[in-house]
């Protein structure tokens, strides 16, 4: 009897997904404006052409409390993005509210 070895079955690739990130967080500032107090903006890419940005920002400072807090999610959107990275939708709508800094 010969012996045939049977090859391993192939592993399939997996799929490089495009870095979007900057150009999504230009286009939701140019859109939205600077929020006060902004602390940082992520963006992170979900699945397919979905991806979360989340607006961060200072708390409020009260003048009668002494606490120091951490930065909150202060505005957060759930973008579909083309394959280019242009923003398709927007869920809740982009709206400008803010003026840019």
């Amino acid at each position: 009897m010969e012996n045939v070895e049977k090859a391993a079955p192939k592993k399939e690739e997996p799929v490089a997904v495009p870095n979007h990130t900057k150009k999504i967080k230009s286009q939701v500032l140019a859109i939205i404006g600077k929020p006060p107090r902004m602390d940082r903006v992520e963006v992170s890419w979900h699945h397919g052409s979905k991806y979360r940005v989340n607006i961060w920002q200072q708390p409020k400072s009260d003048k009668d409390i002494t606490v120091t807090s951490s930065p909150r999610i202060g505005l957060s959107y759930y973008l579909t993005v083309s394959d280019t990275g242009e923003i398709i939708e927007s869920n809740p709508p982009l709206t400008k509210s803010h003026t840019a800094a």
